[in-house]
């Protein structure tokens, strides 16, 4: 008969299996540490890469993106709402100053133009008809004039005659005083006439140079419809190539809208662009080094601008070669930005192993194993990164990704 077991015995039981379910998980641990750590402490020499430290020159960079552009290019504008006629160039054909490019549809404005035609030759019709009627009204005006002239002197000569009979009193004073009535009437006529004449001339050159102004702003608007015109038949301003152009046959086109560029390849600039975190280290003639195609073409900042853009500043670069053989339009390139110069240091090739930091742990290797140095980062570049501490030239020092090993003091490299 079974008996049933003391609460002692049970308890004990109980901890001796929590005891090994616990050690389960620790040893997992320890193996796994223990084999990575046999690993780590070798590495293949295939998979790393080193560089040898030496004394040189080096100029303390950041980097910025930039595009290479034509230094100048001619975006041509449609003058007049429109549509695509004709296409006479494509892109990539050369152009030369003042040949067309393309040609919109002049319908509309040829419309225009011919009643532009049509109303000047009205208004100079009307200038010619205010020129007769001025003519004939200051003839007509003349001639009453000279008339009441006449009058005046007669009417005059009668008064002396009253005077002459009344002194020798061949007259009366009544008739002295009509003649004299007459000669204040004749005399007010004529300058009534002469300030009417005044009037009219002024009257009619106030006419004329109105009118000659309404001829001059629609001779103004012919020569602006007939400058339309022409534009209307994109024409390059210089010599180039065509580096676009709108090739949709039919399509309507906008005022101001881009039909066609023409670029001269004579010539380059780079257009930069940097984080706004480096503004203080941007300055307008500061020293730039562009690479493309492996190659460095020196330069400095022409402008800066002056707003920032999602966290972006923009630059423009001005070659010291603008006309370099390796310059092509829209060619991207790296550039870098001099803030520092050292003619003299330490340095070693830029690789994984340098992550911006000043003080670093490098591996130098010492025949078959990498040995662990203290060491300080300088200036540095794309390039390059001046190293000071427990390093010397001629080092040969790994420029890898070691972080895995920097807490060993020396890491075996197999072969």
């Amino acid at each position: 008969m079974d008996r049933e077991l003391a609460p002692e015995v049970i308890q004990r039981a109980r901890r001796r299996g929590y005891g090994i379910i616990a050690s389960i998980p620790i040893g997992l641990s320890l193996a796994l540490w223990a084999f990575s750590a046999l690993i780590s402490r070798s590495v293949d020499r295939a998979d790393l890469r080193t560089a040898v430290a030496e004394m040189g020159p080096l100029e303390a960079t950041i980097t910025a993106s930039g595009v290479v552009l034509p230094e100048f290019e001619q975006a041509i504008t449609s003058p007049i709402p429109s549509r695509l006629d004709t296409v006479y160039l494509r892109s990539g054909d050369t152009v030369q100053a003042g040949q067309a490019i393309l040609c919109l549809d002049r319908a509309s404005i040829q419309l225009s133009y011919t009643r532009l035609l049509n109303e000047l030759a009205l208004l100079r019709n009307e200038r010619e008809r205010l020129d007769l009627e001025s003519q004939q009204q200051r003839a007509e005006l003349k001639t009453q004039y000279d008339v009441k002239e006449m009058q005046v002197r007669f009417v005059s000569s009668q008064l002396e005659r009253e005077r002459q009979l009344l002194k020798i009193g061949g007259s009366t004073r009544e008739g002295l005083d009509r003649a004299e009535l007459n000669a204040a009437i004749t005399g007010k006529e004529l300058e009534q006439l002469a300030e009417r004449l005044r009037n009219q001339e002024a009257t009619l050159t106030a006419n004329r140079q109105a009118l000659d102004l309404r001829i001059e702003i629609q001779e103004n608007g012919i020569e602006e419809t007939r400058r339309l015109m022409t534009l209307a038949e994109a024409r390059a301003d210089r010599d180039g190539i065509v580096t676009w152009v709108n090739e949709n046959i039919g399509a309507s086109i906008g005022p101001g809208e881009v039909i066609a560029r023409v670029a001269d390849l004579s010539g380059f600039r780079v257009e930069a662009k940097i984080s706004d975190i480096h503004a203080d280290k941007l300055v307008c003639g500061g020293l730039v080094r562009v690479r493309i195609n492996n190659r460095d073409l020196p330069g400095h900042i022409a402008s800066i601008a002056p707003t920032v853009q999602n966290g972006v500043m923009t630059f423009q670069v001005q070659l010291d070669d603008k006309a370099d053989k390796a310059l092509r339009p829209n060619l991207r390139a790296d550039v870098f930005v001099v803030t520092a110069s050292k003619p003299n240091v330490l340095r070693v090739k830029n690789g994984p192993f340098y992550d911006g930091l000043m003080e670093h742990k490098v591996f130098v290797v010492r025949g078959s194993k990498a040995v662990r140095r203290e060491a300080t980062a300088g200036a540095s570049n794309f390039d390059y990164v001046e190293l000071q501490g427990d390093i010397k030239a001629g080092d040969e020092v790994i420029i890898s990704d070691m972080k895995s090993y920097l807490n060993m003091s020396e890491v075996s490299i197999s072969d």
